[in-house]
């Protein structure tokens, strides 16, 4: 047994508060610890004093740290204390402080409250004190998180301001400044460019006034949960928490999981040196992958494009699939318009009238502005970071003056959203009245650039599943993107009712729009009688009712031989389980004036042609 005496480090600590109030003098803990020292055979090796320092945290006590020195150094193997909250700063620090002094071979005694490791009794007050102080961390911990929770859940969210959101009331809530630059990332990414193109195309753009734009910028904005409503806490933990919408959305959440997915499909076929217009979007039916792209340049400087599947061995032709996928492709693009000229502007206006809130921030910006020119006319700011705040305030007034000139233009129209359908179908009798127009519906797709067919196809299509015997390409599913134009078939299948792979297609081989808004019998004629008397009696217009058969043909006894449908309606009502009922909207050319019978005749002959050459 060791029976040399101790060595002691006295620690005496006392605020100017705590003395004033309960008589906690520096010179009487001293007086008291030196004969506890004495009694217990403690050589002195130093006294250590905090004066009118409390133990908060980030108060530093220099004497309470030259002492831990001292501990490390062997100096002194016992700290002596009037009590063990002079030592630590709250229960959360005792198990750590005790931790410590034992590493290196010092005992802790405490005068007053029998807090000391040089006794059994001693170490059991010191190890229900621990455990005192862990129990208290984790019920902290706990109410913390349910606070912390509670915060989110409210639309509070620890973690800087992405664009496209500030912050209102410490709220975080959609920026109307920013959030349609980051819509539109999303909307590019799908639609097939890279991130590094994306940043290429805002620092050209010198959007938001920056040319700093990064990949890894445009990669984080894409994979950011905030931006569907959702949040992540503790990303970096074991085990982070996930909290469902907690702040209001920029994207949808269908659209926020397609980049995902498409960024998935990236990931295994980063395909990026030509242009492919199906770039991981060719599903194989046999095995389920997705098809890798390759090309082939003959002698003659042509480029041929395919699609393998590694596994099944099967190769597809692009322009075998393009053609396959004709009827659909088409009438993407007719719908892409649609959305893009008509609905899409319009019905975002209507229903996100944000004029108030641009005139807010107008005003704000105002407000920036005579704050910056009064520092700067006080000599507070130099002239390089005056006029940078001048030209970035200036353009963001800019932005907000050309979007509520927007608001303003679309607040003056009365349109429903019966009257935009009603518009869409004029262009489209328009275009039949027309020599010079007939025939571009299905000219103009094989006609754009590759690169903007690919970025409909990225928009609006999800994966196209194929299958191929004997030579021949068999389309065994299309899947769209979850956009409006699939939320309207969407509306068919929750009816039941049965949808043919391909869309309708005349004899001349063109798609026909066919109208997802289900409308009954009554609603469908209206809107036929409607159509009529918007257009006058310049348009020769025929309504029809039909059932189609297991092959989804139309069959109807029209008027003439050079009568062209314009408009299908599924109507909600069934026959039986394969037949869809149907009411048909066509132009009857001949009885358009001006123009013979012999002409339209052969127009009709002149675009079959150009039909069977498409189809070659």
């Amino acid at each position: 047994m060791n029976n040399e005496p101790k060595i002691a480090g006295i620690y005496i600590r006392v605020s100017t508060l705590e003395q004033a109030k309960e008589g906690f003098s520096l010179s009487e803990q001293e007086e008291r610890l030196k004969e506890l020292c004495k009694f217990k055979n403690y050589n002195i090796y130093k006294v250590y004093v905090d004066e009118g320092i409390s133990a908060k945290r980030g108060n530093k006590r220099p004497s309470f740290d030259e002492m831990m020195k001292d501990v490390e150094l062997h100096n002194i193997n016992v700290i002596v204390a009037f009590k063990l909250d002079r030592l630590t700063r709250s229960v959360y620090d005792v198990e750590d402080f005790i931790s410590k002094v034992n590493k290196y071979g010092c005992d802790v005694d405490c005068l007053a409250d029998e807090s000391n490791t040089t006794t059994a009794n001693g170490r059991l007050v010191i190890r229900i004190m621990t455990s005192v102080s862990q129990n208290e961390i984790e019920r902290t911990s706990e109410r913390t998180k349910i606070g912390m929770a509670g915060a989110i859940k409210q639309g509070h969210i620890p973690a800087q301001t992405p664009i496209g959101f500030k912050r209102e009331n410490k709220k975080l809530v959609p920026d109307p400044l920013t959030k349609d630059i980051v819509k539109r990332i999303y909307d590019l990414y799908l639609e097939g460019k890279s991130y590094q193109t994306i940043a290429k195309m805002y620092n050209e753009e010198q959007v938001l006034g920056k040319t700093n734009w990064r990949d890894n910028t445009i990669s984080t904005i894409i994979g950011n949960e905030l931006y569907k409503g959702d949040y992540v806490h503790g990303k970096r933990l074991k085990s982070p928490t996930y909290y469902k919408n907690v702040v209001e959305p920029i994207v949808d959440k269908s659209v926020w999981e397609d980049c995902q997915e498409q960024k998935r499909r990236n990931a295994r076929h980063y395909e990026r040196t030509a242009t492919y217009l199906f770039t991981n979007k060719i599903k194989c039916h046999k095995c389920g992958n997705f098809l890798g792209g390759h090309a082939t340049t003959k002698k003659t400087g042509k480029t041929y494009y395919y699609y393998k599947c590694d596994k099944c061995k099967d190769y597809y032709n692009e322009q075998e699939l393009e053609k396959s996928l004709k009827e659909i492709l088409i009438n993407i693009m007719e719908e892409q318009y649609l959305l893009e000229e008509y609905y899409t502007p319009f019905l975002k206006a209507k229903l996100d009238d944000k004029t108030e809130e641009y005139q807010n921030e107008l005003k704000k910006l105002d407000k920036s502005l005579d704050r910056i020119k009064a520092v700067y006319i006080k000599g507070i700011l130099n002239m390089n970071d005056f006029e940078k705040e001048l030209k970035d305030i200036e353009f963001k007034k800019k932005d907000i003056e050309k979007k509520l000139l927007e608001q303003k233009q679309y607040n003056d129209l009365n349109f429903t959203l019966e009257d935009l359908h009603i518009l869409n179908d004029k262009r489209e009798i328009d275009k039949w009245l027309s020599i010079e127009s007939w025939g571009m519906a299905l000219l103009s797709w094989f006609m754009r650039e590759k690169e903007d067919k690919q970025k409909i196809i990225g928009k609006y299509i999800d994966y196209i599943e194929v299958s191929k015997k004997d030579k021949k390409i068999d389309i065994i599913e299309t899947r769209f993107r979850q956009l409006y134009y699939v939320e309207q078939i969407n509306n068919i299948n929750n009816l039941k009712l049965p949808i043919p792979n391909n869309l309708f297609v005349d004899d001349l081989g063109m798609a026909i729009k066919v109208d997802y808004d289900i409308k009954t019998r009554e609603e469908a004629k209206a809107y036929y009688d409607k159509l009529c008397n918007v257009l006058g009696e310049k348009y020769p217009l025929h309504y029809y009712e039909v059932v189609s058969d297991e092959e989804y043909k139309l069959d109807y006894k029209a008027h003439s031989d050079l009568e062209k449908i314009i408009k299908i309606t599924l109507l909600n009502e069934k026959e039986n389980k394969d037949r869809l009922c149907i009411s048909l909207i066509s132009v009857d050319l001949s009885n358009v004036k001006g123009i013979s019978k012999t002409a339209y005749k052969e127009i009709f002959k002149q675009l079959r042609k150009e039909n069977a050459v498409l189809q070659e």
